[in-house]
């Protein structure tokens, strides 16, 4: 240690993250810094050492006080665990709203949802389009200028090199393929020339109670992706998914999945969580597997719909069953981590080291959502409610960056009460908003719906990063040779950080 470090002042960091597992296990992390430290062996003389750094505060008293733990000081300087001088006041320790702003202007990628139909063939228990703000009963389509112009203004506001992914959405899209079509060629003919400096990718997401004729070979031809919900085994899926009229969907699905993977397509699947398949989460990620599916996706219902009117109570699952069965299937290892939605996510965002300060890319204005109007919404959660209308996108009124402002605003760790005061929230960036934006302030939500919505929103994002980082920290421990600092192993003294 040189002397500038010796007369360092030494701070723990306000966004420290700390974990214990087993009689001794410990890691830690910096969650603005997200690199993992384990401790194998120790956890009680880390704890101490911690305590200590927060009682002398300077680098000189605790060379004094640990002669010994030199490179154990280091380590903890590398990792962010403890912050030196003024280093928290430049970044290590807090983040900056105003950049994140300005970050909406340099995208590099987007998902755009096109609402190729509002109307679908299914009668889901828990739709989240409501009857009213979709108007299902008068089968609406889209039109090819609104499709047009929705990609041609993302492609626009696509920074060099970005990536725009189309996705045909609804209500159920394979209703109005003739679009879809249409589309593709317009994209491979006109906007692919005119934007060569930019990717274009097409994905369907579908029930695939339909394959119109000629599907397959479109899909060959353009790699397009599908995704499509299956929340289960048959009787789990019968359940929740039947037809309008009732009758059963699963063994259609199974067998138009069955030709598109046949034919070298991919079909990723997801199933939605609900009271009805909460215990039996492992059994689903199975199901998927045998079906032929190229990842599994689990999503915890969405208890409102675009019309605000909240999902019967009883189809609401447990938060704390939705967690266990979760982690249930993390461990079973039936998936890969790089297949498993929503580990997959957190896995990238957490090996990206990045600071993450909001739970999606809606309020970046990464996810429009452009209905068979025109009509523009920052989310798929989000289309038909007024107050997130973001503009037509055929008029210079989009988009509304002052509703984005405020939804960057209001979603922001740093302003969100229970969330600005956590060690975690630079690497949760506070779940998903839904909750938040949706059920919160609705006076039909009952406490407990709210109670369901906040413990997704942050229990449940905690137990995907814990599972991870345990996992990562260990991974990145074994690649390494074994320190030869001399930590002692056994400190009967006990100290809580």
């Amino acid at each position: 240690m040189n002397t500038k470090e010796r007369d360092t002042d030494l701070t723990i960091t306000k966004n420290l993250i700390i974990l214990e597992h087993g009689k001794d296990e410990l890691l830690l992390l910096n969650s603005i810094k997200p690199r993992p430290l384990y401790i194998k062996r120790g956890r009680q003389y880390i704890k101490h050492f911690l305590e200590s750094i927060k009682e002398v505060r300077t680098a000189e008293k605790i060379k004094k006080e640990f002669p010994q733990d030199n490179e154990l000081l280091k380590m903890l300087l590398a990792h962010g665990i403890i912050i030196a001088g003024n280093n928290g006041i430049k970044g290590l320790d807090k983040a900056n709203i105003a950049a994140d702003k300005k970050a909406r202007n340099d995208r590099k990628q987007i998902s755009l949802y096109l609402l190729l139909s509002q109307s679908c063939n299914l009668g889901c228990i828990y739709c989240l389009n409501g009857r009213r703000t979709y108007r299902k009963d008068s089968n609406l389509m889209m039109k090819a200028d609104i499709a047009y112009k929705s990609i041609e203004r993302c492609l626009d506001s696509l920074s060099s090199n970005g990536k725009l992914e189309i996705v045909f959405f609804g209500g159920e899209p394979l209703l109005n393929w003739r679009l879809g079509k249409n589309i593709i060629m317009h994209c491979e003919n006109n906007l692919k020339k005119k934007y060569f400096d930019k990717e274009i990718h097409y994905h369907i997401t579908s029930n695939l109670t339909i394959i119109p004729n000629d599907l397959i070979n479109w899909a060959r031809e353009y790699n397009i992706i599908f995704l499509c919900d299956v929340d289960g085994p048959e009787d789990i899926h019968n359940e929740c998914r039947p037809y309008k009229n009732g009758r059963l969907s699963h063994a259609c699905i199974l067998r138009n999945i069955e030709r598109l993977t046949e034919s070298g397509l991919k079909v990723a699947l997801r199933s939605t969580i609900t009271s009805v398949n909460q215990d039996r989460m492992v059994e689903i990620a199975k199901h998927h597997k045998e079906i032929g599916g190229i990842g599994s996706a689990f999503v915890p219902v969405n208890p409102v719909n675009s019309d605000e009117d909240i999902l019967p109570q009883e189809l609401i699952p447990s938060a704390n069953k939705v967690i266990k069965g979760l982690t249930q299937v993390y461990k079973s290892n039936i998936w890969d981590i790089k297949d498993l939605f929503p580990f997959n996510v957190y896995a990238s965002l957490i090996s990206g080291g990045d600071k993450i300060v909001m739970g999606c890319g809606a309020p970046y204005g990464n996810t429009p959502v452009v209905d068979v109007n025109g009509d523009v919404y920052p989310c798929i959660y989000l289309v038909g409610i007024k107050r997130f209308y973001l503009g037509n996108i055929v008029n210079h009124n989009y988009p509304d960056n002052n509703i984005l402002d405020w939804m960057m605003d209001f979603l922001h760790v740093d302003n969100i009460e229970g969330c600005k005061e956590c060690g975690w929230r630079y690497i949760c960036g506070g779940g998903c908003p839904v909750g938040k934006l949706t059920v919160f302030e609705n006076p039909k939500a009952k406490r407990k719906t709210v109670k369901y919505c906040n413990s997704i929103r942050c229990d449940y994002t905690k137990k995907i990063i814990e599972l991870l980082l345990w996992d990562f920290a260990k991974e990145a421990a074994l690649s390494v040779k074994k320190s030869p600092s001399k930590i002692p192993m056994e400190i009967d003294a006990t100290f809580k950080c």
